[in-house]
């Protein structure tokens, strides 16, 4: 866990050298579910992330994200990080957006297990004066032989930092 540790608060040192960058700076957490399939079984664990997103405009930002989740299949208990690209398709000046996010992630299992991979992941979100709700699937793998097939579904809230 101390490898997880570390990772996250390296999550955080890349979240604020962004917002030296960004016009709109969000941060919040994510409540969700990781379901996961292995061996032709499935399950899920909570899951439960922080997330801080830049936005430089209405169309794409940057994300940073980092959390804990419960067991997932052989694992006991896992961390992960991760830096996307994120892009945003608004609906008709409503305050929905569609989102779509990929980059790339590490993750790091209770048996001392850590892998590096792509993520990526969508959803629909409401921005609402100063705060966002998101409901959305993240998929990224976990483990080595086998690899487990793992997705983070799960509500997000954000709130805009002032400047």
């Amino acid at each position: 866990m101390k490898k997880a540790a570390l990772a996250m608060l390296a999550c955080c040192g890349v979240g604020f050298a962004m917002n030296a960058a960004a016009l709109e700076d969000y941060v919040g957490f994510t409540l969700g579910a990781v379901q996961y399939g292995e061996n032709g079984e499935n399950s899920s664990s909570p899951g439960l992330t922080a997330l801080i997103s830049a936005r430089p405009n209405q169309y794409y930002g940057y994300e940073v994200q980092g959390g804990i989740f419960g067991k997932t299949g052989k694992y006991s208990a896992s961390g992960m990080i991760d830096y996307s690209m994120a892009v945003y398709l608004p609906l008709f000046g409503s305050g929905i957006n569609l989102y779509g996010k990929a980059g790339a992630d590490l993750i790091y299992s209770s048996t001392n297990v850590s892998n590096a991979d792509w993520t990526y992941g969508a959803g629909v979100e409401y921005q609402g004066g100063k705060s966002v709700v998101r409901l959305g699937i993240q998929h990224f793998n976990l483990g080595k032989n086998p690899v487990i097939d793992t997705r983070l579904v799960g509500v997000t809230v954000l709130i805009k930092l002032e400047k």
